[in-house]
């Protein structure tokens, strides 16, 4: 395997009792599999930007915020 290829999927599989460090068989879950962590981690960097890749400037933000908290409602 290279760095250039995924991880292979080992989750759902046993790993023989000779194979660990316990020396017991072992079933891997999804949580032990490097794939599966890599899918969520790219599944998480997906996530939709709230402010359509535009640049936020906080402060103006801000004060637009404050001027609406001022304003007397009728």
């Amino acid at each position: 395997m290279t760095d250039a290829e995924p991880y292979p999927h080992i989750c759902g599989r046993l790993l023989a009792a000779e194979d660990s460090l316990s020396g017991r068989p072992v079933y891997l879950l999804r949580r032990d599999c490097a794939a599966c962590a890599q899918e969520r981690h790219e599944r998480t960097k997906r996530q939709p930007d709230p402010a359509g890749g535009a640049v936020v400037d906080l402060a103006a933000a801000r004060a637009r915020r404050a001027t609406r908290r001022e304003r007397p409602v009728a």
